[in-house]
């Protein structure tokens, strides 16, 4: 009677071990499931210049333009068919504020008015023909510059009030005016306060820039090509 309950207990020993592999094997596969997977890598992005999007440039500011005038500027005076004649260099804080063209074709011809914040003024006028001479100042100064070439007429910057006594009464205020320049096609030349106030009428009245300015302005003065904009940019 022993040994037959001996016998049971050796058998069910043996069918037990199976089935608790099996349970310790499932119970170390759930352990493996649940442990937290890695993060996924990351690709940094591109530093490839053949590759990376292209910057867009900002838009120009006004003062890169030639001369301070916009292409379209530009244009409505090479619409006269005329030599395209600009400063260069521009005191700061000037800006193109009007623009008169005048399409004749005896006297062609354009006036280009700049202006600052505190209603300083200066004048570029070009013309094609009837110039007279200019009144005398008190002051003159010569002048040569590179537009002018080597072995050309007397130039110079005249400032000041007007000598003659006629004149002086009728424009009181000192004068900045430089002489007609020749350049090709005609003639250019430098007008201050006394000469806008008195032609174009401003609504408020200008006042001269200083000799050294004017100097500098004048010095700088070029005929532009034709394959050059208002945006200093060839074609």
């Amino acid at each position: 009677m022993r040994s037959q309950f001996w016998r049971l207990f050796i058998n069910s020993n043996r069918a037990i071990l199976p089935v608790g592999r099996a349970i310790a094997v499932l119970c170390l596969v759930s352990l493996a499931a649940c442990r937290t997977a890695p993060p996924e890598a990351t690709t940094p992005p591109s530093t490839d210049p053949a590759t990376a999007l292209p910057e867009v440039p900002p838009p120009p500011p006004d003062t890169a333009f030639l001369a301070l005038m916009t292409p379209e500027q530009t244009a409505q005076i090479r619409a006269l068919g005329l030599p395209l004649v600009l400063p260069t260099a521009i005191p700061a804080g000037f800006g193109v504020v009007q623009i008169l063209t005048q399409p004749d074709d005896r006297f062609g011809g354009y006036q280009i008015l700049y202006r600052d914040g505190g209603d300083r003024c200066f004048l570029i006028e070009y013309t094609t023909g009837g110039i007279g001479g200019t009144p005398t100042t008190e002051n003159r100064l010569p002048l040569t510059p590179p537009i002018l070439g080597d072995g050309a007429a007397e130039y110079g910057l005249n400032y000041g009030l007007y000598t003659d006594p006629a004149l002086r009464e009728q424009f009181p205020d000192p004068s900045l005016i430089s002489d007609w320049l020749p350049v090709p096609g005609g003639f250019v030349r430098l007008a201050g306060a006394a000469l806008i106030n008195t032609a174009l009428n401003p609504e408020v009245p200008c006042t001269n820039l200083t000799t050294a300015e004017a100097i500098a302005v004048i010095n700088s003065l070029a005929v532009i090509s034709e394959d050059i904009q208002g945006d200093g940019v060839p074609e």
